[in-house]
């Protein structure tokens, strides 16, 4: 009897597997993205019209915060539409990536490459600067003209236009739903500047000169973002996606173009890019594994060839849209009160007066400063002669040498890594939510008002209980140090001005990893403490700062007992110096003067248990 598997197969039949391959085979069928390329002549539109709608989607996006604030973007994209937000900034960032490698291909050498992005980008960023800072600012300040103008937070505003970005001007949009932010947009400023310094150290390393080591290189520095962001860091996402995610998708970015002959343009492959995109950004973790399949789809978009037409073949809007957005938004906002709190109100009024300000920023502005290419030519031309000729370095780049270049760039890669891992966030939004809080409640108080600020300890204060018969605003920011408070403290937009200070700051400097017992961080300590009395003696005639909380002796894993006893003292020290009186609102909960708390005194080990008996034992220094 013969077997059912020795049969011999019908004329005609398929196997499973060819049936596969010939699916695989028709997804990966089309012109490469080089072909595509050159039937564009170089320039296809989908590129045009993808930073024209990725720079108007950034003002949709932004559109909900600044309508209704901070907590309601995280609750509104916070969950299943993370990924339609969360998408915007990589592809931005991809197709940066694309263009610029090509832009870099055509230059010379790294300095007409470099000094074609800075004519590019930083003479608009200035102009858009100023104009913030002297027209907007100046019409939409809480503060008196001559107070703002003489702000030290006005003065630093002007940093933006050399990358270090400051996001407030003095009394600006306090009222606002998102308080205080004059242009959220541009923290990215700064990530992108670390791209083109990325790709001209690559570069400078010989690692675009194979494809194959180029290739390397990206997917070895994304594995190392991936181990120090995901299984180190643990980093938790927001919004929208973290500042090393951008530089992954500007990396790939670059690789499609370096690998632009042997990549197919397939519409199948964009459905699987797209499809692990929005997986991506729905799991933990799946950020720092979007980046390859994001620069697919954005590329593949972008070699689409819809017809020209005047929105994209006038001028390129899409940089004064992305510069001009967040601050009209805000404008509008505080313009039209109720009127411009919809988001697609505002979202529509601000992107129609934002492209007008992106129009003339064009014409007169970005095109003015192109302009400037040929000196920058000519310039590079000067200086390259002055140089060995090529032929000295033709044997420099070999196997060995390119190995070791790549062995350095993995070292720069993790260095970097690890410092863009420990920095603090640009964009911290629930430090921004509370921030938003406590200028809401300065500018309700009545006069005369008891504001504490400082840490956790302050802000775990109950402000209903009152103060000297007083209203209290509880300006407490959970983890700050000294050193932070006062960077805190600049953005209090004082509308009203308070009675009494009482600054309760010092339970995060005690961390043993800090060494808070050594001298050094001693006198920084109280030169920070100085600088906060002198501050908020500036706004109240009567400053009180607290003695540093003690912690239970189970806590000293964490906690240094010395460092209360020597930090108090510098505290009290620094008072003495000031108008300031030094108070101990712990008094009650210290166990002799070793700086250790009473067993069961806390509720934690650091923070006690009542905080209305320990401002009771004090009200009467305060009031008096």
């Amino acid at each position: 009897m013969t077997r059912q598997d020795d049969e011999p197969a019908m004329p005609g039949a398929r196997s499973p597997a060819a049936g596969m391959a010939g699916i695989w085979r028709r997804a990966l069928s089309g012109p490469s993205f080089a072909e595509r390329l050159a039937d564009a002549g170089n320039r296809p539109a989908g590129f045009d019209y993808m930073r024209l709608l990725l720079s108007t989607l950034v003002i949709v996006s932004h559109a909900v915060g600044v309508a209704y604030g901070v907590a309601e973007t995280l609750r509104v994209f916070g969950g299943a539409l993370r990924p339609a937000v969360a998408l915007i900034l990589p592809m931005f960032f991809a197709l940066s990536g694309f263009l610029v490698a090509g832009s870099l291909e055509r230059c010379r050498s790294l300095i007409s490459f470099l000094g074609l992005r800075l004519i590019r980008l930083v003479p608009a960023l200035a102009v858009e600067t100023v104009a913030a800072a002297i027209v907007i600012g100046a019409i939409f300040t809480t503060l008196p003209l001559s107070e703002y103008f003489s702000s030290p937070l006005f003065r630093r505003y002007f940093l933006n236009i050399v990358g270090v970005v400051q996001f407030v001007l003095p009394g600006v949009f306090q009222d606002n739903p998102w308080s205080g932010l004059v242009n959220g947009q541009l923290w990215t400023l700064p990530w992108e500047l670390y791209c083109y310094l990325i790709i001209a150290g690559i570069t400078a390393l010989g690692l675009l000169r194979r494809d194959g080591v180029a290739l390397a290189t990206i997917l070895i520095v994304n594995a190392v973002f991936f181990v120090l962001y995901v299984l180190v860091r643990r980093h938790q996402p927001g919004v929208t996606v973290s500042g090393p995610v951008l530089i992954l998708c500007f990396l790939h970015g670059i690789g499609f173009y370096l690998l632009r002959r042997r990549i197919p343009w397939s519409g199948g492959l964009f459905a699987l890019s797209l499809a692990a995109v929005l997986l991506g950004l729905g799991v933990h973790g799946g950020d720092y594994l979007i980046a390859l399949p994001c620069a697919y789809l954005t590329a593949f978009l972008g070699l689409t060839r819809p017809p020209r037409t005047w929105l994209v073949s006038s001028g390129d809007y899409s940089y004064g849209l992305f510069l001009y957005g967040f601050p009209i938004q805000q404008a509008v906002v505080a313009t039209f009160g109720a009127g411009g709190q919809s988001w697609w109100a505002n979202a529509a009024i601000s992107w129609c007066l934002a492209f007008a300000l992106a129009f003339f920023s064009w014409h007169l502005v970005e095109k003015n400063a192109m302009k400037l290419r040929p000196r920058l030519l000519a310039t590079e031309t000067s200086l390259l002669a002055r140089l060995p000729r090529p032929a000295a370095f033709a044997g420099w780049f070999t196997r060995r040498r390119l190995l070791a270049g790549l062995a350095a760039l993995l070292v720069v890669a993790a260095a970097a890594g690890t410092y863009l891992a420990l920095r603090p966030p640009a964009e911290n939004f629930p430090l921004l939510a509370r921030l938003a809080v406590i200028n809401a409640q300065i500018g309700e108080a009545d006069p005369d008002y008891v504001l504490i600020v400082g840490d956790s300890n302050a802000e775990m204060i109950n402000a209903t209980h009152g103060l000297c018969g007083r209203n209290v605003v509880n300006a407490g920011i959970s983890g700050a140090k000294m050193k932070d408070m006062n960077g805190h403290w600049e953005k209090f937009a004082f509308a009203r001005k308070p009675g009494r200070v009482v600054i309760l700051v010092g339970t995060n400097d005690l961390h043993r990893k800090r060494k808070p017992t050594q001298p050094k961080y001693l006198d920084a300590f109280e030169s920070s403490a100085e600088r906060l009395i002198a501050r908020a003696a500036a706004v109240s005639p009567k400053v009180f700062i607290a003695a540093v909380p003690p912690a239970e002796p189970w806590m000293t894993k964490y906690y240094e007992p010395a460092a209360v006893v020597a930090l108090s003292e510098r505290l009290k020290r620094a008072c003495g110096r000031n108008a300031c009186t030094y108070i101990d609102p712990f008094a009650g909960t210290r166990e002799g003067t070793d700086g250790f708390a009473k067993p069961g005194s806390t509720h934690d080990g650091i923070h006690v248990r009542s905080y209305r008996n320990a401002m009771a034992s004090v009200e009467d220094e305060i009031c008096k």
